[in-house]
């Protein structure tokens, strides 16, 4: 395909860029924004003043073909837990992905009018799986190679949803489950963090998470029973990729 007919196939929407079980993200991220909290709990800002945002200039173009859910990426189906991120590199390659990075998660989340939550300006209660009252684990469980006694404690505390349960918790975009379920591995973007890895979304007992925020303190080997993952890819027209 030519370029001149690439550019007819996009603007007649005949060109599809994106696998039906992903969603293209299409946009700009930026590095740090500013917004003006209206209330607070939990010590966290839970509703900003819509539309008063401001975007600080580090800003990184995107254009990324997002897993609409989180892995495997099947309605109906759980997220896979317990998996490190080196696991969770794997899983997207062999699927002919890799694992998004924290720009690319952030600007899935925000949507172009870079809202603080996927849904909106202020957090809702039961609009994404991250109500659930928090459950207390058991360290030596999680940590030990008996894969029985540590499965047991995993499905103990699992509070997680099947792909597909909470469509109000959807981007503008479309991605769903940004917010809430399970923790995603995401690659690090950002200089100043420690790890090539990094955590996005929080999960089902972290009701103050939204798109911003990053957990950056768990290295490559961390595994643990609330973190999962979900893949991206470059947007491909007739076979050919846009971007790396």
């Amino acid at each position: 395909m030519t370029p001149l007919e690439l550019l007819l196939a996009q603007a007649l929407g005949l060109a599809t860029p994106c696998p039906p079980d992903m969603v293209r993200v299409n946009g700009v991220h930026y590095e740090h924004l500013q917004r003006v909290c209206l209330r607070k709990q939990w010590g966290k800002c839970v509703a900003f003043a819509p539309d008063l945002v401001l975007a600080e200039p580090e800003a990184t173009p995107v254009d990324v073909c997002m897993d609409r859910f989180e892995w495997p990426n099947r309605v109906g189906e759980r997220p896979v837990v317990m998996v490190r991120f080196g696991e969770a590199e794997s899983a997207c390659a062999a699927a002919g992905k890799r694992l998004c990075s924290e720009f690319e998660w952030e600007l899935a989340c925000e949507g172009p009018e870079r809202l603080p939550w996927p849904y909106g300006w202020e957090r809702s209660e039961g609009r994404c799986n991250s109500d659930k009252p928090f459950r207390a684990y058991d360290e030596a469980n999680l940590t030990t190679e008996d894969d029985r006694v540590r499965n047991r404690e995993v499905a103990r505390l699992w509070q997680g949803v099947e792909a597909g349960a909470f469509p109000t918790c959807a981007s503008a975009f479309g991605v769903r489950d940004l917010v809430g379920n399970v923790e995603e591995w995401v690659s690090t973007s950002r200089k100043e963090w420690p790890h090539r890895s990094s955590l996005k979304g929080g999960y089902w007992s972290k009701p103050w998470t939204g798109c911003r925020g990053t957990n950056e303190r768990h290295g490559g080997s961390f595994r643990y029973y609330q973190v999962g993952f979900r893949c991206c890819r470059a947007p491909q027209f007739d076979g050919g990729a846009l971007a790396p």
